[in-house]
């Protein structure tokens, strides 16, 4: 082999190691491939020197050669050296991952109950509201009560007062003229009966012209039965509510309380028929996903799933964020829509 041959492969080599140190000062973004490229192209490298080292002869030439070879295994153990670095870097890097998927799944657990509490305290707050505004119609209805016994008690005070003022004339004529006594008895007794016929005449005028009860009261005392488990006596008031007033604030609730009522009881036919004359009369009420919930129940304690399904399925299209949609959804098994993060 002449000299020329070796200048080339010694600049061949140089060559090779120059890319392979430039490939080295880049390893801080090379990836496992290029670690594994770079391992192979330096062990191909020390063969082809293996290979020339045996067909050169010459002591300088094997020196220079030798150099080489030296180079090429420190670079090897660079090469090793920085193939264990990304190693653990990638071991480093599935840590950290595994960490990250912990923490999420932590955070989605801490949101999950933090929702839940605030839906447990928007339901107990709708609760206590429901609370207060029958403690308010209840404080209305005794007040009202207590204004009627006044005015009562105030009246039987007018009666007494008249019936001395007119016996005390009596007792007068009676001292002072004993001679007339018979006479004078027989006019008081006159005057009485026609006391006590203008009397019953005032009391049945007072009954003809007495004020109708305040529907306010009578769906008090409906819903006071109701509550107090006197379904039927609860409808009879309530019936009265909507028959014997003009339309009115309360009579939407008494169609629900009634209805309710009926499903109390089990009658599930009539409380379908009730629930579904609240929707069409009081389309606007805040009875209806109520009662929507409660018709479609009814028709699954009838054995009616299909119909009962439709009802709930409508529930929750119309009224998705209520919670009688919710309890629908349970029902059905449809699971509630996941909420954007």
């Amino acid at each position: 082999m002449n000299l020329i041959n070796v200048k080339n492969i010694s600049f061949f080599l140089s060559s090779v190691l120059c890319l392979l140190c430039s490939a080295l000062i880049l390893t801080g973004c090379a990836t496992t491939e290029d670690v594994n490229r770079t391992q192979y192209d330096t062990n191909l490298l020390k063969t082809e020197v293996r290979d020339i080292k045996e067909k050169i002869s010459s002591p300088l030439q094997k020196e220079k050669l030798d150099v080489l070879d030296k180079k090429l295994q420190e670079l090897q153990g660079t090469q090793e050296s920085t193939s264990k670095t990304v190693s653990d870097l990638m071991i480093q890097f599935q840590s950290l991952t595994a960490e990250f998927r912990i923490l999420t799944g932590r955070f989605e657990e801490s949101r999950y109950y933090a929702d839940k509490n605030s839906a447990g305290m928007k339901e107990e707050k709708e609760r206590l509201t429901a609370q207060l505004k029958d403690l308010e119609l209840s404080i209305d209805d005794l007040k009202k009560r207590i204004t009627l016994t006044e005015k009562a008690l105030s009246g039987s005070m007018k009666d007494e007062k008249g019936s001395t003022e007119i016996s005390k004339p009596s007792e007068e004529k009676k001292v002072t003229d004993e001679e007339k006594l018979a006479a004078g008895t027989e006019k008081v007794q006159e005057t009485e009966k026609k006391n006590e016929e203008n009397q019953d005449a005032q009391n049945a005028e007072d009954k003809t012209k007495a004020p109708k009860q305040d529907v306010k009261d009578v769906y008090l005392a409906g819903y006071q039965a109701f509550k107090d488990g006197k379904t039927a006596d609860a409808r009879a008031k309530l019936t009265s509510v909507i028959k014997d007033y003009p339309e009115n604030e309360y009579s939407d609730n008494s169609r629900f309380w009634i209805a309710e009522s009926y499903y109390k009881e089990g009658n599930y036919e009539d409380a379908i028929l009730t629930y579904e004359e609240l929707m069409k009369k009081n389309p606007k009420s805040d009875k209806v996903p109520g009662a929507m919930l409660k018709q479609g129940l009814s028709f699954y304690a009838l054995k009616d799933n299909r119909t009962g399904r439709i009802i709930l399925e409508k529930l929750i299209e119309q009224f998705p964020n209520s919670e009688q949609a919710q309890t629908a959804k349970k029902k059905i098994g449809k699971p509630a829509p996941s909420k954007k993060k």
